[in-house]
């Protein structure tokens, strides 16, 4: 039978003061586990019914006491979390790279994880000043040329002071202009990174599931980069915005005067070679400089797509030559060095800033132990 945990009457909405569960809290932290709510509901023992978690979760039932600790057991977060005020958005726009391979259930976790990083970085500025948020935004429609997309791939680069040659360090532009990154794992191959804005500070998360690879790694960041200059209010995942988001990475990162003076107009041995060598000085692949000459109509349609059946028969398309010497990642620091700055000059420990956030601490000492390039440092 099940328990007498609800009280309150059934209404429209209910208002949210501080000691009070927020719906959507609820529902994050649901998300978070990859439950349905009838899984969650079993994890109370049953203590509740599946209609009653739908109501609370829409915020037309109030939960009581007992079923706010319940719902806390059956989804291991502390009981605080479902009462947490942030000033960050529990539901954000998100954007991944393809709606298609990606469920819905996966997409929300990676979503949940999202605002958990995004809290954590809240809290942790009430410490330590992270850089401001400096990030041109030029919002487009879905009629956008490939040269208008270019020119505000260039308008950021005037904008950061990037000049016109390659960029060092990709990750490390967008953390200085105020964007939180974190490499995570989230335990699913088919998320190559997505960006979203929970709050102020926009985020862009880059996954190791499925590669390690330098190159793409770098496209990847300045694809998310694209979605938070372009498409604040576009509807995430669909073709249009995910090709607008590919044009701005390969401008981002090849810009259009150079790409016409340095792109092989011919793919014979010297072309390819010139290839390679590109792709080491502008840290961007082989398949991405060959999508960029098509797109500046260095190569014919014929030419690019003999190009990529090339490179399938010679396996290329999965790891191109020059991979491995590539080397690791783009590491992040932002977050890193924050947390460090906070325990020595605030001595605010990690654990401190978990607990008074009221954040699942399990999952934050996974989050943040991902985000951490645990490499030693050599200093010059």
């Amino acid at each position: 039978m099940m328990g007498d945990t609800m009280t309150g009457q059934m209404s429209k909405a209910y208002d949210h003061p501080a000691s009070l569960p927020i719906p959507a809290r609820i529902r994050l932290a649901r998300e978070l586990r990859g439950l349905t709510q009838r899984q969650v509901v079993a994890g109370t023992g049953n203590a509740l019914s599946a209609p009653a978690l739908s109501q609370i979760e829409s915020g037309r039932l109030r939960p009581s006491e007992a079923a706010v600790v319940n719902l806390a057991s059956a989804l291991d977060v502390p009981p605080e979390f479902f009462s947490a005020q942030w000033p960050v958005d529990s539901e954000p726009v998100t954007y991944f790279r393809d709606l298609r391979s990606t469920s819905i259930r996966e997409r929300r976790r990676a979503r949940a994880q999202a605002v958990l990083l995004g809290e954590f970085v809240t809290a942790l500025e009430q410490h330590v000043r992270i850089p401001e948020v400096d990030v041109p935004e030029r919002p487009v429609g879905s009629d956008a040329t490939a040269a208008e997309i270019d020119d505000i791939a260039m308008l950021v680069r005037r904008a950061w002071n990037l000049g016109d040659g390659p960029i060092g360090h990709v990750v490390r532009e967008l953390e200085r202009h105020g964007i939180a990154v974190a490499r995570l794992t989230l335990g699913t191959v088919k998320v190559d990174a997505f960006s979203t804005r929970t709050g102020v500070r926009p985020l862009v998360l880059l996954t190791d599931d499925k590669s390690d690879n330098y190159v793409r790694s770098r496209f990847d960041a300045s694809h998310e980069l694209g979605h938070l200059v372009m498409h604040e209010a576009a509807e995430p995942g669909t073709k249009q915005v995910e090709s607008q988001a590919q044009n701005f990475a390969a401008s981002f990162l090849l810009p259009e005067a150079s790409a016409l003076e340095e792109l092989p107009s011919r793919l014979d041995a010297t072309g390819w070679s010139r290839l390679a060598e590109m792709k080491r000085v502008w840290g961007l692949s082989m398949s991405a400089l060959l999508y960029r000459a098509r797109t500046l109509r260095v190569l014919s349609p014929e030419a690019y797509q003999a190009a990529m059946r090339y490179m399938s028969a010679r396996g290329w398309r999965k790891q191109e030559p020059g991979d491995r010497e590539m080397g690791a990642p783009e590491a992040p620091m932002l977050v890193e060095r924050s947390m460090r700055r906070a325990e020595i000059e605030a001595d605010v420990s990690v654990e401190d800033l978990v607990r008074t956030a009221h954040l699942p601490i399990d999952d934050m000492h996974d989050l943040l132990a991902a985000a951490v390039d645990d490499r030693p440092i050599v200093e010059l």
